[in-house]
């Protein structure tokens, strides 16, 4: 399980090809999930990443499959329901107390960079919003946030990258809007990040819209 903004990567252990099933809730999604089955509009997280459950392993599971496969909307909307209340009643909790501590400093340049992700930003940007030298700023947030201010900086990019590829935005002006330098750049971090090229990634969105008319 991951929270939004979690930073997290993948790797194969025993040399085959790596080989997982995934889904990405949006937020608004998630709110109104959380709003049918508790009555509260109010965004849940979990603080356990690795959760072994064998019911809900099911579910996730058959959830995965009826995507793939193309299966009712009835059927779907059921499967993820289940799926979402079993969760949510065993492991979830106020989105807050999942969210790491975080300085007054640190986060001020967390909100810095989510309101300015598209402009040229640099180190000394972040020290003036957050009142830290350079060396004291890059160990308090990465002890803080898991990650170094400029790979932060890149996850909330490729995210917001994501969101504008499956509007059918093209690769090139995602790239511009989401402040990368050039194509080329935005790109490598693209695939580093998603497994995909950004071209792959759109054409996936654009065949589904197709597909669905």
């Amino acid at each position: 399980m991951f929270n939004p903004n979690d930073n997290h990567s993948c790797v194969q252990c025993d040399g085959k090809t790596l080989d997982y099933r995934g889904l990405n809730i949006p937020k608004e999604t998630m709110l109104s999930l959380a709003e049918e089955i508790t009555g509260q509009r109010a965004l849940l997280g979990f603080s356990e990443n690795v959760i072994e459950n064998d019911e809900l392993n099911f579910y996730l599971h058959s959830l995965h499959q009826m995507i793939m496969d193309g299966g009712e909307a009835f059927e779907k909307e059921e499967m993820l329901l289940l799926l979402i209340s079993l969760l949510i009643e065993q492991y979830g909790q106020p989105f807050e107390s999942c969210i790491p501590e975080c300085s007054e400093e640190i986060e001020s340049s967390c909100v810095f960079m989510s309101e300015h992700f598209a402009e040229h930003i640099t180190l000394e940007n972040l020290c003036k919003c957050s009142g830290l030298s350079k060396s004291t700023l890059l160990r308090a947030f990465t002890k803080s946030k898991g990650v170094t201010p400029y790979r932060y900086l890149q996850t909330i990019r490729i995210g917001t990258a994501k969101e504008l590829l499956e509007k059918g935005v093209s690769s090139v002006d995602a790239a511009i809007q989401t402040g990368f330098s050039d194509q080329s750049h935005f790109s490598n971090f693209f695939h580093m990040f998603i497994g995909l090229s950004p071209a792959a990634y759109g054409r996936i969105f654009k065949e589904g819209g197709n597909n669905h008319e």
